[in-house]
């Protein structure tokens, strides 16, 4: 997914409007069908989707295909230009002007939203490491700890400083762990660098499970810091994969590809 189109400071600002979701393609065969009826080319699910939809999640309100590029315009794999910035404010505006038609009902409750959980330490390796963010992991045997922690980490991960920086996942098993380097089994806020291809990861930094929200964004943003993403470009990814013999293994069918091999095209532009 176009990481340049979701990280820009007017598509995160707009999408505080937004109930935004993230569906894991090829690891939930329930939501494989919700996303093949917003795209799928001759029946099959891509590796990607995005759209952005009416209320009632059954309206599509822009084009529909693998990445915003197919809604608003911009350049695959070239990165930030000229064109790709015009684009990413187009998505800005877009998303404001839908908001004003949708702007939703009451007020938002106290407190703060929840954390946006990806499902599980596996999943979250992959897709940090896809979206070249690190990962806090909330690591705590006792549900009653993660509880807490969770509580004092969504007061802070939802700030400004923070919105959009990095990704965050739940863990009560050591065992889930078993591809992370140097981890301890200790409880806390467990920062990871994810491995280039996703399938394995480094813990950078382990900030104490008991740190409240006042005193946990000095050492959190620290950690992050630390983070070094990929440099690598899409193609160069790709072939440093294949020599590695790096594979990922979905939970279903991965059906990527097959429309265009039978000849399906995405429109030109």
């Amino acid at each position: 997914m176009d990481r340049s189109f979701l990280a820009d400071k007017d598509v995160i600002s707009a999408s505080r409007k937004f109930v935004c979701i993230r569906l894991a393609t090829y690891e939930n065969a329930e939501e494989n069908e919700v996303l093949k009826g917003f795209f799928a080319r001759g029946g099959n699910l891509e590796n990607t989707v995005f759209t952005l939809l009416t209320p009632d999640g059954k309206t599509k309100l822009v084009t529909a295909g693998r990445s915003p590029v197919w809604a608003f315009g911009g350049v695959r794999g070239a990165g930030i230009n000229a064109q790709t910035g015009q684009s990413m404010t187009k998505m800005g505006q877009t998303m404001e002007a839908i908001a004003l038609v949708y702007p939703g009902k009451g007020k938002a409750e106290k407190g703060f939203p929840p954390l946006p959980y990806l499902a599980d330490l596996r999943l979250a390796l992959n897709v940090t490491a896809a979206d070249r963010q690190p990962l806090v992991v909330v690591y705590s045997k006792s549900a009653e700890q993660r509880k807490k922690m969770e509580q004092e980490l969504s007061k802070v991960a939802w700030s400004d400083q923070f919105i959009g920086e990095a990704q965050y996942v739940p863990a009560s098993d050591a065992s889930e762990f078993k591809s992370v380097k140097n981890f301890k089994a200790t409880s806390g806020f467990v920062v990871i660098q994810p491995g280039t291809f996703g399938l394995t990861g480094e813990v950078i930094e382990v900030i104490d499970a008991a740190t409240p929200a006042g005193k946990l964004a000095g050492p959190l943003a620290e950690a992050l810091g630390k983070h070094k993403p990929s440099q690598l470009t899409y193609d160069q990814h790709r072939q440093a994969g294949s020599r590695a013999g790096a594979r990922w293994k979905s939970a279903t069918p991965n059906t990527d590809g097959l429309s265009r091999r039978g000849g399906g095209r995405r429109p030109q532009r």
